[in-house]
């Protein structure tokens, strides 16, 4: 992961917690709301502390981290494993994973920059005193928008990888999805001996990988609606 996204993601992360504490936190009530419903609306909360006010802002952008982290050691699990069982079976294959992997890796900092922004923007947004009615709405569509153009930067980069590594048999499909009508399972291996996706050879395959890829967006649309009513 690029350190330019890190040192990004950490100064926005700086920036907008000082911003909240020094506008903002002054204005909280006691008790401060520490959780919200899907429409945005405070359920839950506790005595004003600045503890409780910074685990409350920070605990996204901690858990972003975690899965930053978990994201690329993944990747380097997996470009080490290349050469070991259930990885390539040729040179060019170990090529064409090795250019995969670290395309993908190049796309791990702008996305998760993204998403803490958008999620310490939605706290900001809450702890206000009078909270924007489509701000929580405007935060998830933005993660979705970002979730979106990650899964195409990803198809478009995997899509060049292969271009420029082909394979005499490539049953990769948009880069995410494998066709192989010989094997009867709707969820493959990948190849790499770790990771699966879905067989759209056969249409048990499409219909999970239709009903996978459909279901965030039914979400941000639900959610975005309960906000707003």
């Amino acid at each position: 992961m690029n350190w330019t996204w890190i040192i990004a993601t950490l100064a926005a992360t700086v920036g907008i917690v000082v911003l909240m504490l020094t506008v903002y936190y002054p204005s909280i009530p006691d008790p401060m709301p520490t959780h919200w419903n899907g429409s945005g609306e405070a359920d839950a909360w506790e005595p004003k502390t600045m503890g409780t006010f910074l685990f409350s802002v920070l605990l996204g952008p901690v858990i972003l981290l975690a899965t930053a982290m978990f994201a690329q050691m993944m990747v380097s699990m997996q470009s080490g494993d290349i050469t070991g069982p259930g990885g390539a079976k040729t040179a060019a294959e170990a090529h064409r994973k090795w250019a995969s992997l670290n395309a993908t890796s190049k796309h791990i900092g702008w996305f998760f920059f993204v998403m803490n922004t958008a999620i310490l923007l939605m706290m900001l947004n809450a702890y206000r005193p009078e909270p924007l009615r489509a701000g929580f709405a405007l935060s998830m569509i933005a993660i979705f928008i970002a979730t979106a153009v990650l899964l195409w930067c990803i198809v478009k980069s995997t899509r060049t990888v292969e271009q420029k590594h082909p394979l005499a048999e490539d049953k990769k499909r948009w880069g995410i999805f494998v066709n192989d009508p010989d094997n009867k399972s709707p969820l493959v291996d990948t190849g790499t001996g770790m990771n699966y996706t879905f067989n759209i050879a056969h249409t048990s395959g499409k219909i999970l990988a239709v009903v996978m890829m459909g279901l965030p967006i039914v979400f941000v649309v639900w959610i975005s609606i309960s906000s707003l009513l």
